[in-house]
């Protein structure tokens, strides 16, 4: 009986060893990596924020139809209401531009039998300029989006995840069978039911810490989902990230930014909080959700890489190229004389472009930070909680022997100084910045240069382009398609301050100056 055991026993063994190795190796050949372009890595390559496997966004939408159409199934898709760049149909499975495709798992990098939805560079730095009502648009890749409310859209997920009752295997397999007339596979299956098992209790954990999700109508409420459209609030997510506190107080909002000739930049950060472009890249990611086992994965590795490079010398849209069917043209004479006042009142600080090379010339004080003392912009991004402290928690972070890892010397403060002000930065493809200053409290040129007051109260969503006065249109009310109220009273959302080059209607203040350089603008 003995013999008989042990016999049972090694056979178990080798059993199991066999299957393990099996295992292992059928694994190594679910991912075959892909080394991109910088411009495929930009628009297409995983940058470690695996979300779900793409049978469940598939159907996701459809399961919850309350949560991904939230004003409504006559007000669009869910593509339409949270402000996607829409896709093109025959590419990437139809997902909305800036969904990355790939068979990496969540958090791990692990290898997947089944493809995962995550997060490459383009959702957030591309746009859509859509100039009239029923316009198709103008996609541009590298600006900032100007729609995208993704905070609100990963609460709806969330609140879809939680659901125990209704986010089920079997029902995610009957939708995907009805949607698409064809069966999951036994793998499929497998992954997914493992996927639900391991995401939804990290949403439950975190919820005495971060707080509960909203849902349904609430997703389109400025007093709970504050970020709204084109804003994020990264540092509150790196301190849920990196130091796994609430960041409650938190309201530093920062606009979804555009990313045109990172070459031009000696500091990357708007506040010059960070100076490498790389470095914001890879802290951008884990903001996102992307952690250091992912992050050292070779392909996605290669992917954060050469996505930044992609934005050293990227060019952005030209004024008179999107608006060319317009009728619009620009006035010589007043080009000539904006550039005038611009190179009087403005170069400086920002610089210039030469006329006979198209190339940045630095300004004297480009690249330097203008104290918030003297700009007087909201000053949120400098005060939040945890501003001093994040530095460091960022250094522990990150292995040393993590090629990705930025360099402490990169991040302020730290041993080049505080920062408390907002760096001077170069104004490439300007009337493609929309909306203005760091919170995105402006919303054209012609207010920003104090040529018109500015809206103490806007409406954000699914905003036209002003080519008038430089910008995103707003109208007086709220409606379906602009939905978020943008108070400038409310905290971080101030839109005082960079009074140049005069205040409104204050002294110096030169209505007919003001046009000129509103035209020279338009130019750059």
């Amino acid at each position: 009986m003995l013999k008989i055991i042990r016999i049972s026993a090694i056979s178990l063994i080798s059993l199991l060893l066999v299957l393990t190795f099996g295992f292992l190796f059928f694994e190594l050949t679910w991912v075959k990596p892909e080394f991109r372009s910088p411009k495929e890595a930009f628009l297409h390559g995983s940058i470690g924020t695996e979300l779900m496997p793409l049978p469940v966004f598939q159907v996701l939408p459809d399961l919850f139809r309350d949560q991904f159409q939230p004003a409504g199934k006559d007000a669009g898709d869910w593509i339409q209401q949270f402000g996607f760049v829409r896709g093109k149909p025959d590419e990437n499975e139809g997902l909305p531009v800036g969904f990355s495709l790939s068979n990496y798992r969540p958090q791990s990098g692990g290898s997947s039998p089944v493809k995962f939805v995550g997060f490459s560079c383009a959702l957030c730095h591309t746009s859509k300029i859509r100039r009239f009502e029923g316009d198709e648009g103008v996609v541009v890749t590298g600006m900032g989006s100007t729609s995208l409310d993704l905070f609100a859209w990963l609460d709806a997920v969330k609140t879809s995840l939680l659901d125990e009752k209704r986010l089920t295997l079997d029902n995610i397999v009957q939708a995907y069978e009805t949607k698409y007339q064809k069966p999951l596979g036994v793998i499929e299956k497998t992954m997914i039911g493992f996927w639900l098992l391991n995401a939804r209790p990290l949403i439950q954990a975190s919820l005495p810490k971060w707080d509960a999700p909203y849902s349904g109508k609430d997703l389109r409420n400025s007093e709970f989902e504050p970020n709204g459209p084109a804003r994020t609030q990264p540092f509150k997510e790196l301190v849920h990230f990196v130091m796994d506190r609430p960041a409650a107080s938190d309201r530093s909002f920062s606009k979804l930014p555009s990313l045109y000739e990172q070459k031009n930049r000696q500091w990357a950060q708007y506040d010059g909080s960070i100076r490498d472009s790389l470095s914001r890249s890879v802290l951008a990611a884990v903001a996102a959700g992307a952690t250091p086992n992912n992050l050292v994965v070779p392909e996605i590795s290669h992917n954060v890489v050469q996505a930044n490079e992609y934005t050293v010398n990227l060019q952005g849209p030209k004024y008179t190229e999107v608006f060319k069917n317009q009728g619009i043209q620009l006035d010589a004479q007043k080009v000539e004389r904006g550039r005038a006042v611009f190179m009087q009142h403005c170069s400086t600080c920002h610089g210039y472009r030469n006329l006979e090379d198209g190339n940045w010339v630095k300004g004297e004080l480009q690249g330097l930070i203008t104290p918030i003392e003297e700009i007087k912009t909201d000053s949120q991004r400098l005060n939040y909680r945890y501003y001093k402290e994040l530095p460091d928690a960022v250094e522990v972070y990150f292995s040393d022997t993590n090629p990705l890892k930025p360099k402490r010397e990169n991040i302020r403060p730290g041993p080049l100084g505080d920062t408390k002000g907002y760096i001077n930065a170069p104004l490439e493809s300007v009337f493609a910045r929309t909306p203005y200053l760091h919170n995105g409290s402006v919303l054209t040129l012609a207010e920003l240069i104090n040529l018109k007051p500015r809206r103490e109260i806007f409406y954000r969503g699914e905003n036209l382009y002003d080519s008038v006065d430089v910008g995103l249109a707003s109208p007086t009310e709220p409606d379906e398609k602009h939905y978020f109220t943008f108070d400038t009273d409310a905290k971080g959302n101030s839109n005082k301050g960079h009074d140049y080059p005069w205040p409104y209607r204050g002294t110096g203040w030169d209505k007919a100056a003001l046009e000129d350089l509103l035209e020279y603008l338009k130019t750059l």
